[in-house]
């Protein structure tokens, strides 16, 4: 005999649900990253990942070479740990936010690039 037909679809709902929430897509992603990269890296790196006028020394993520020679793990060293005159954030961040932290750094170049492209020549 078969379970009852009210049950089915109170077993469907959960199963549902687990699989529209195992991977995140869409653009929430570049969003939380864009948000977490102006709240803790911009005051030095720049929002365009341009090094500021008060930190003429920090790396520039708006160069597509600089950021191609850096592992995953290399740039998730550098967040936790800091380098020269930048400050390591330790465990403050997840692996997850580790991760979406290094996704939007490996984007920069591209943002940079596609800006000035779009931008008349003086």
């Amino acid at each position: 005999m078969g379970m009852p037909r009210r049950c089915a679809p109170l077993l469907l709902v959960p199963a549902l649900t687990l699989a529209g929430c195992a991977q995140p897509t869409g653009p929430e992603q570049s969003i939380e990253g864009e948000r977490l990269f102006n709240q803790y890296c911009a005051r030095c790196h720049g929002t365009d990942g341009v090094p500021t006028k008060e930190a003429p020394t920090a790396s520039s993520f708006a160069v597509a070479a600089n950021i191609e020679k850096l592992s995953d793990e290399t740039i998730k060293g550098v967040i936790r740990g800091g380098k020269g005159q930048m400050p390591g954030f330790g465990d403050r961040f997840t692996e997850a936010t580790l991760q979406v932290f290094t996704a939007y750094v490996r984007s920069l170049p591209g943002k940079t690039e596609s800006e000035s492209a779009a931008q008349p020549a003086p």
